[in-house]
């Protein structure tokens, strides 16, 4: 069986596009990105670049969907258990007023969050595939965060 070996460049890809779909390990693929930006940011630019885009993109959507689940928990408690209580007293028959809104807003939290997972996991498929071909990917609003950062040094 003959050898394969892979030049730099296609190595490079190969490893930007796995910081990419590291998104689909919630917790891993930000450390898989955070060890590859510390240790080849300075052997090649370009991957240093897309592995710290792919770590501030998994980093921001993975503190963004628990501070959601905080509020909504939070959110859930204050507004349901005062209604649970308002059922025990003679106000029972005025709870359906108070709790129907609140299920309209926390359904629609859900939905939200639905389609805010599929956009991301759609963005980190887009960005693999993307530095797989050689391409230089940027997230919306997390390329230019990046580019900033990048060009301080």
């Amino acid at each position: 069986m003959p050898e394969t070996r892979f030049s730099e460049e296609s190595e490079d890809r190969l490893v930007a596009a796995l910081c990419h779909l590291g998104a689909f390990l919630p917790f891993f693929g930000m450390l898989a990105a955070l060890i590859i930006w510390l240790t080849q940011k300075v052997r090649s630019r370009w991957l240093g670049f897309q592995s710290l885009q792919a770590l501030l993109f998994q980093g921001i959507a993975f503190a963004l969907y628990y501070l959601v689940g905080f509020g909504m928990s939070v959110g859930y408690f204050v507004f349901v258990l005062p209604l649970i209580a308002l059922s025990e007293t003679g106000w029972g028959d005025r709870v359906q007023f108070l709790l129907v809104p609140f299920l309209f807003l926390f359904f629609g939290m859900l939905l939200l969050i639905v389609a805010a997972t599929f956009v991301y996991y759609l963005l980190a498929g887009i960005a693999a595939v993307n530095t797989l071909r050689g391409r230089d990917y940027r997230y919306p609003l997390i390329g230019k965060l990046t580019e900033s950062l990048t060009s301080r040094r």
